[in-house]
């Protein structure tokens, strides 16, 4: 691979390659290929709207804030102001980048439905035009990006199953540290189960760009770097993290390895690969880099270093809701994010193909995160993009998630089917129903009875006096159920099935006993999680404990 071309050439060089994509460089491994424009196609068969806003520079997304047009739309304007208000109570943690136009205290959420921004809210107004460091999004992007080199060399024939460690690519990282480098596949690096120092292993590992004295980016991520020889061996054989004892195996050592072949293969920085191959084409502004020392020229880590603004968060979302065709050019095929889309598997472009986010959300939703609990949710059958920027701690990005998907859900108005074949709002909500009482043996966990309305449950003529109450419901599985107890309209409200009055853990039912006297229960089921979406038919009994 020939490197002696002067930097200033390459880059100049390398812009002209991707912006008008006729001319290539004579340091590269082989000529780019000419760009790909094609009909707009809508992702998985959903109608999406043929909408691309233009940067804004130049004037940006298109915004509605009229409640008519947001509820034509299919979304519920309160129910958007409740998603964030809560999002904007987050608690900020305190984080540096260094990068002018950062604070961590800034927060951020868009809802773009349709084209048009629904609900946009921020918690000051430095938050609207300001920088959100967005930490392993950069992998997303880097995955993106992957699809993109694949349409500029085809002649490499890059995809999943390429080797990660060759020499046309990476050649940095010869001889090999470990000899089982030579197995890693791009897959393995995209799934975090390359045997790659994982982010558990050393503080030195622990992120995109630690900085530490004596780190050096590139020596660093392919081993060889003399004051950090951590990242020198394997920790596990590639494809298969059982074999590690240390838990998670996610490396974003594994993911910087991109940043070394993306400037080998391009002759560019990644940063500007980065900006003329997806940015630019897209309309993103300013996207600005954590750089510590020992970065040795390279820009950007594609482990995740980079902060743009919400608005631009949001549009690199939309690119993926538009599955890489922007106006008609194609940026990235279908069929290369299809993969990571629609499977599990990859950390950070996280699937609801098999319920992972829960049932009652649809099975083409899917989520993309980097640190601080900067995420979006990409909807492709609602045609739906939801975003949060700010800096939360990371271990609440699973209870973040939990409660902004509820809330997100429950503003959306539009029939939908679930991830288990159900079908939210519209005229089928109407079926759903509470079609049953059953008294529960919290000791046993099995039923007792049907409580039926008038009856007297006499305690001398039960196994226990441990009871719980069970709501069945049709269908089987509604997305909650709301119990109300003796003027307590909201008693307690199930999530899950089973649906459970006193609550469970994993189906052994929590106790509970009925003071003496009457009592009368009401169980209503909900199409959304916690009491959200739309009410079906309730169940109401009247009963005595005596």
């Amino acid at each position: 691979m020939t490197q002696s071309a002067p930097r200033s050439w390459r880059f100049l060089c390398g812009s002209a390659v991707i912006l008008f994509l006729t001319v290539g460089c004579s340091d590269s491994p082989t000529e780019p290929h000419q760009g790909i424009v094609r009909p707009l196609t809508p992702p998985s068969s959903h109608a999406l709207v043929s909408y691309f806003p233009p940067p804004e520079s130049n004037g940006g997304w298109r915004k509605t804030t009229g409640a008519t047009k947001i509820r034509s739309l299919g979304m519920e304007p309160t129910g958007l102001a409740a998603l964030g208000s809560y999002a904007m109570a987050l608690p900020a943690e305190t984080y540096y980048t260094g990068v002018t136009g950062y604070s961590a205290k800034n927060k951020a959420v868009l809802v773009i439905k349709k084209g048009w921004i629904v609900g946009e809210y921020y918690n000051q107004s430095s938050a609207r035009t300001a920088v959100y460091y967005l930490a392993s999004n950069g992998k997303t992007f880097a995955m993106m990006l992957f699809g993109r080199l694949q349409l500029d060399y085809p002649s490499l024939g890059l995809d999943l199953n390429s080797r990660l460690y060759d020499e046309r690519w990476l050649s940095a990282g010869f001889p090999l540290t470990d000899p089982r480098k030579a197995d890693i596949t791009t897959d393995h690096v995209f799934r975090h189960v390359s045997g790659l120092i994982p982010e558990v292993e050393a503080t030195v590992a622990g992120g995109a760009v630690p900085g530490l004295t004596g780190w050096d980016f590139e020596p660093f991520t392919v081993g060889n770097d003399a004051e950090y020889p951590v990242s020198a061996p394997l920790y596990f054989d590639p494809g298969n993290p059982s074999t590690y004892t240390k838990g998670s195996s996610y490396s974003s050592v594994g993911f910087n390895h991109l940043s070394l072949l993306f400037k080998q293969v391009t002759g560019l920085e990644p940063s500007l690969y980065l900006r003329t191959g997806m940015l630019d084409q897209i309309g993103v502004g300013r996207m600005a880099y954590k750089l510590p020392q020992g970065m040795g020229g390279y820009v950007w880590a594609t482990a995740g270093n980079g902060l743009a603004s919400a608005r631009d968060y949001a549009r690199l979302a939309y690119l993926l809701l538009h599955e890489g065709n922007w106006a008609g050019k194609q940026i990235f095929t279908a069929e290369w994010i299809r993969q990571f889309t629609t499977n599990p598997g990859y950390p950070n472009i996280s699937s609801n193909a098999q319920c992972l986010f829960g049932t009652q959300y649809p099975k083409d939703l899917y989520r993309i995160v980097g640190s601080g609990v900067n995420l979006g949710f990409i909807v492709p059958s609602l045609d739906l993009v939801a975003t949060l920027n700010g800096r939360t701690r990371t271990r609440m990005r699973d209870e973040v998630t939990r409660t902004f998907l509820e809330k997100l859900f429950a503003s959306v108005t539009q029939q939908y089917e679930t991830c288990d074949g159900r079908v939210f709002n519209g005229t089928a909500t109407a079926t759903q129903s509470v079609t049953a009482l059953t008294l529960i043996n919290a000791d046993t966990d099995q039923p007792i009875l049907a409580l039926t309305d008038g009856m007297t449950l006499r305690f001398a003529d039960l196994p226990t006096r441990n009871l719980n109450v069970r709501a069945e419901t049709s269908p089987s599985v509604v997305g909650s159920v709301r119990f109300g107890l003796d003027g307590q309209a909201n008693y307690r409200t199930e999530t899950s099935s089973p649906y459970a009055l006193a609550g469970d853990s994993g189906g052994d039912y929590s106790a509970w006993t009925p003071a003496l006297g009457a009592h009368a229960l009401t169980a209503t089921p909900y199409s959304g999680a916690s009491g959200s979406g739309t009410a079906g038919t309730p169940l109401t009994v009247a009963f005595t404990a005596e």
